[in-house]
């Protein structure tokens, strides 16, 4: 008898488990989207054509959205909006980009920050290993 009640607790638990993975995989997914989407629309785009930002909209999955680069798993891992002439003077600390706790590359060369300083929030981005803030404009505020 124990030994059917532990298989059919197993079989439940497993059973849960199983249908929640889709469902919390699905809302991190539109985290991520929402989380980009914020942070699309923190910019001010200067030229006329941005040949990236304009593939990013709620009606896509944000992983075939160009400058955006996935893992087989879903998660935002690199994103490189490098040349888009954006400016952008308002990006702080509660920035959605620092939200994206997977990524590892980040590129937002040749735009321009108006000479703000770099947010110290980029710490929580913890998984980054590639950096590239090459003619963009920032003000490095060392605080040491």
């Amino acid at each position: 008898m124990p030994t059917l009640f532990l298989h059919f607790f197993l079989f439940l638990f497993t059973t849960t488990v199983t249908n929640l993975i889709p469902v919390v995989h699905s809302n991190y997914i539109e985290a991520q989207q929402q989380s980009l989407l914020h942070f699309k629309k923190s910019l001010d785009v200067t030229h006329s054509n941005p040949t990236k930002l304009i593939t990013w909209n709620s009606s896509t999955d944000c992983c075939s959205w160009l400058g955006v680069t996935c893992s087989t798993n879903g998660r935002v891992v690199g994103l490189d909006l490098s040349g888009e002439h954006f400016s952008n003077r308002n990006i702080d600390n509660s920035s959605s980009l620092f939200q994206l706790q997977h990524l590892q590359s980040l590129n937002l060369a040749y735009n321009n920050f108006l000479g703000s300083s770099i947010p110290s929030a980029i710490e929580k981005l913890a998984n980054l290993r590639y950096l590239n803030l090459s003619e963009a404009f920032f003000f490095w505020a060392n605080s040491h």
